[in-house]
């Protein structure tokens, strides 16, 4: 695999020309996900590609850098005919020695002298313009970013650059100390550049698992080659961005050490984070625009697509789906307990508590941990943490000091990924305290083995959880719904389902009988068939 500079795709020896290779029927793009991280976009992604053997698909990887990450985690099946790279940063260069900074300063000289010679102005810089300073984000702005015509020296030492900055500068960031927004100026706009300059890899139709770099990709080659273009969106990109930057600590919220009279201590938001922000649903916005069809997976994540800017009537809800696999058999109607008369009937054994799936902030393990914490204070749990920890090492070892600073080690314990025929078997309740969600595979995949959820009030998962419509409703709840970051109201429904056998028996079975309902596999396999056969004939 060799690296590459984020101007050119780097290929797993599958093919090394993307424009002139056979087109594959779907060219699927993702970002920071398959086939490099498990989870559960990435198992969805990993389905979707085996449910459809009669289409061949290309896999477009948007990374940070090179080397950010390891070995594919995932066996690509054999309907998988290109798999490319494409990073938004360089690797870290070696500082410049004195003769390095001065062939830059003549780079930079001579750049200059021969964009100075131009006639006409760059429509790149036009479009990002439109982007940032008038809020645009239509058709027009696409095709002029499209163009493609500003590279990424232009961009960086440029004189026309340089006069985009101080127009964003003295028209959206006012506040802004200048200097901070000439890196923040720079760290937005060069991921773009790299990814206008991408190879397009060559399709009947696209499909962006996100918005965001992917979604951007997916709609520039969607609009170069006439392409229909299918947006797939599992979390709220742009809500989940807002919820990074409100916990960023690059960017400083304050002046720049100018001391201003203070009516209050409250914080100041910085124009940074609102200039990170309005990127990141201008993304969106241009690939919904772009887009043929949208495809979210609840009612509560149509919602927020409209108010981000989606046209209506181009989105489409289809739920995930999982595989009732005979092992995973559905709960009696009641528990195995010798008084069927008892409400509150104690087990003999301590519940099995699993918490499934990466060990990253937006999944909020801490509040996880907490919660077990809080339980454990009135009964005996056994806990596990089943999944990858490697995404965010500091964040994982944060977590396990916490476990070991509450005393819990011996009822909490990290186990490491596992496949589900080997997780929900031997759990009894599965706890997810997420920030965002889209529609969690984990629930489905617990409903399928009889297993109740408790689950914050996120995404789909309350529908998920109580029930979409009447007919749903009626099954019963299959869980408990909680609020965000507020362990005490999580570890309280875990002692209620500790102490009450028959509701966590009962809601299994409102759980397996929801997901047959509802969720099958072969049924979201259906509709995406569909959707590509569509794609296919309008291209």
């Amino acid at each position: 695999m060799a690296a590459v500079d984020g101007t050119a795709l780097a290929s797993f020896g599958m093919r090394d020309d993307p424009e002139n290779a056979e087109p594959a029927d779907v060219c699927l793009l993702v970002e920071g996900t398959y086939p490099f991280v498990s989870g559960g976009v990435s198992s969805w992604v990993h389905d979707v590609i085996c449910g459809h053997p009669e289409l061949t698909f290309a896999v477009l990887y948007v990374g940070s850098y090179p080397g950010a990450h390891g070995e594919p985690r995932y066996q690509l099946p054999s309907n998988v005919v290109a798999l490319h790279r494409v990073f938004c940063q360089d690797s870290a260069l070696a500082p410049l020695d004195g003769a390095g900074r001065a062939a830059l300063r003549e780079q930079i000289r001579t750049l200059r002298v021969e964009m100075d010679a131009r006639s006409a102005s760059s429509r790149v810089l036009a479009g990002l313009q439109r982007m940032h300073v008038e809020g645009e984000a239509g058709t027009d702005v696409l095709a002029a970013l499209a163009s493609n015509d500003l590279t990424l020296p232009e961009l960086l030492h440029g004189r026309p650059s340089f006069q985009l900055l101080t127009t964003i500068a003295e028209r959206v960031a006012p506040d802004a100390p200048f200097l901070d927004l000439f890196w923040h100026y720079r760290a937005i706009f060069a991921p773009v550049l790299r990814l206008l300059a991408a190879p397009t890899v060559r399709a009947r139709c696209y499909h962006a698992v996100a918005t965001g770099y992917a979604g951007l990709l997916a709609a520039l080659w969607s609009h170069r080659t006439g392409r229909p273009l299918m947006v797939t969106e599992h979390g709220i990109y742009a809500r989940e961005r807002d919820m990074e930057l409100a916990r960023a600590d690059w960017i400083r919220d304050d002046a720049g050490g100018v001391s201003e009279p203070r009516s209050t201590w409250a914080p100041r938001v910085s124009p940074l984070r609102r200039l990170w922000s309005s990127f990141f649903r201008a993304l969106s916005r241009l690939a919904y625009v772009q887009a043929r069809n949208i495809v979210t997976l609840s009612e509560a994540n149509r919602v927020k697509q409209i108010a981000d800017g989606a046209p209506p009537a181009k989105i489409e809800i289809v739920p995930n789906g999982v595989a009732l696999h005979s092992e995973a058999r559905p709960p009696r109607d009641e528990p195995p307990v010798a008084d069927q008369r008892s409400v509150i009937a104690l087990p003999a054994r301590r519940m099995r508590v699993g918490f499934v799936g990466r060990v990253v902030p937006i999944k909020d393990l801490v509040t996880f941990v907490r919660a077990c914490d809080v339980a454990l204070g009135s009964v005996d749990l056994d806990v596990r943490v089943i999944g990858p920890m490697e995404e965010d090492p500091g964040y994982a070892a944060r977590c396990r000091q916490l476990v070991a600073r509450l005393g819990r080690s011996s009822s909490i314990q990290f186990v490491g990924p596992m496949p589900p025929a080997r997780i929900y078997g031997d759990l009894d309740l599965v706890v997810l305290t997420s920030f965002s969600e889209g529609q969690p595979l984990v629930i489905l995949e617990a409903y399928a083995w009889g297993v109740p959820v408790i689950a914050t009030d996120v995404g789909a998962c309350r529908e998920m959880i109580e029930g979409r419509s009447d007919e749903d409703r009626r099954i019963g709840p299959s869980g408990i719904v909680t609020r965000v970051a507020a362990p005490k109201e999580t570890g309280a429904a875990m002692v209620r389902m500790a102490r009450d056998v028959r509701l966590r028996w009962q809601m299994g079975a409102a759980g397996h009988q929801r997901v047959t309902a509802y969720y099958q596999r072969k049924d979201m396999l259906s509709r995406y068939r569909a959707l590509y056969e569509g794609l296919i004939e309008a291209s």
